[in-house]
């Protein structure tokens, strides 16, 4: 079993934790015609839209129920009540979620309650579907509010019973905060050439991916998981549940739907991979299409490709829990081990990695394990960048935010087509690094004068 270290450090001089109001926005952001209400100050929002603008190089529908002292200390329901009607009537969502900060939560806000009185007062309104979610930001991380919003549909959408009926075709797909949006269309295109339908949860591909491409800026998300598909996810014939953090979501399911739960850490290994298409090839009772094989077999050839380049290698990681295990899992699977990992809070999934040590701390940490352990390469998001500059060690960005490079937001890295990618991009920076070393020169070696070797080649 892994051992959990905590760091003894007061604070947190160089973070690299995001708040569980991000994850939740973030979940947000692949619901149809859903705009997030923040229940908290205006700076809430506002830094939650700078990272996600410089994350997705998009736009951000966000909006805030902008708490200041006086409704701090004497109750902001009435901001909950005009912020929600102002969204209804001027942009007309089809989803509203109302999320909780550290301010509202230490505050003591029931958003429950508000939303059952906004409800009663305003009955004109009753086809908008109001989502509320608890995500205290001094508690867990991004990881956690993200999980938070999926187990909040669950439980306030889906029927408590399962009901009569069952869509033969149809396949719930419950994704982590660690696939990107291209990874989520490469698993759609893998569910779709089985003959299924995939209710992915929440979708990504279109309204924060190129999403401006359908018209101008919308003050709601365009594209996403529609809210009737959500309420009918208790008649798909499957539901795949895939990363650690999402195990409640998985528990909250089950009972509700008459279909099998699959559950999957992440789709980073060929081990994985294989198990998620031949749980596809059970359900559909149809054959594995040939272009997933002939992915498969690119991915074989370049796991022979590169296997010279990666055996060996020594990676440092940092990142949420589930980008931990699916990248520690990789490592270990390509003849790679992990030197260093560091998550940002202590999680139930830490203690299943297979690495010998986890510290629970910042990039700070990070460098000093990394001058006592060297490693190869850093695994980390763009915060990560200087401390790499710093000690000369390639960088690979993941997890969030991602705000020095373009395209880093939806580069592949799940799925047989993602880990081909991923290792044809690890043995080029080894290749690189390799390739940079200075050319050894024995002491031994003797010298010849240019006047013998001239007789030797007989001139």
């Amino acid at each position: 079993m892994t051992q959990v270290v905590r760091s003894v450090k007061p604070l947190a001089t160089s973070p690299i934790k995001s708040g569980q109001p991000l994850g939740a926005i973030l979940a947000a952001m692949g619901l149809e015609h859903c705009i997030p209400l923040v229940h908290g100050a205006q700076g809430c929002s506002a830094f939650a839209k700078v990272f996600f603008i410089q994350h997705f190089h998009e736009p951000v529908p966000l909006q805030s129920t902008a708490m200041e002292p006086i409704t701090t200390i004497m109750g902001a329901d009435d901001n909950i009540y005009a912020a929600l009607e102002t969204l209804c009537e001027r942009n007309t969502p089809r989803i509203i979620v109302l999320l909780s900060t550290g301010l509202s939560e230490a505050q003591g806000s029931d958003l429950g309650r508000a939303v059952t009185l906004f409800r009663a007062s305003h009955p004109k309104h009753r086809q908008v579907g109001i989502l509320t979610v608890s995500t205290p930001d001094f508690y867990g991380s991004m990881e956690n509010g993200y999980a938070a919003l999926l187990e909040s549909v669950v439980q306030q959408w889906v029927p408590a019973e399962p009901s009569a009926g069952i869509r033969s075709k149809r396949v719930n797909i419950f994704l982590s905060h660690m696939f990107t949006p291209g990874d989520q269309e490469l698993i759609r295109s893998y569910v779709e050439a089985f003959g299924l339908q995939p209710v992915i949860l929440p979708d990504l591909t279109q309204s924060m991916d190129g999403h401006l491409a359908v018209g101008d800026y919308s003050s709601l998300t365009q594209g996403g998981t529609p809210l009737r598909l959500m309420e009918q996810l208790g008649q798909s014939v499957a539901t795949f549940v895939i990363g650690v953090s999402l195990a409640r979501v998985a528990a909250l399911m089950e009972p509700r739907g008459r279909g099998v739960c699959v559950r999957l850490p992440h789709l980073m290994t060929l081990t994985q991979m294989d198990e998620f298409i031949q749980q596809l090839h059970r359900i559909s009772g149809r054959e594995v299409p040939a272009w997933i094989e002939r992915q498969r077999g690119q991915l074989l050839d370049a796991m022979i490709d590169c296997h010279g380049e990666l055996q060996g290698g020594r990676i440092a990681l940092a990142a949420e829990a589930d980008l931990l295990r699916g990248w520690s899992d990789f490592a270990l699977s390509q003849g790679m081990s992990v030197v260093n990992a560091v998550a940002p809070v202590n999680q139930p999934g830490l203690a299943a990695l297979q690495v010998d040590k986890v510290t629970i701390g910042d990039l700070e940490d990070l460098a000093d394990l990394l001058d006592a352990t060297p490693a190869d390469m850093i695994f980390a998001n763009s915060h990560a960048a200087d401390l790499a500059e710093r000690l000369d060690v390639p960088l690979v960005r993941t997890g969030f935010p991602l705000y020095d490079r373009l395209g880093e937001f939806r580069r592949t890295r799940q799925g047989y087509a993602g880990i081909r990618d991923t290792l044809f991009d690890l043995g080029n920076i080894m290749r690189h690094r390799h390739h940079h070393q200075p050319v050894y020169h024995s002491p031994l070696k003797q010298q010849f004068p240019a006047v013998s070797r001239a007789q030797d080649a007989g001139l």
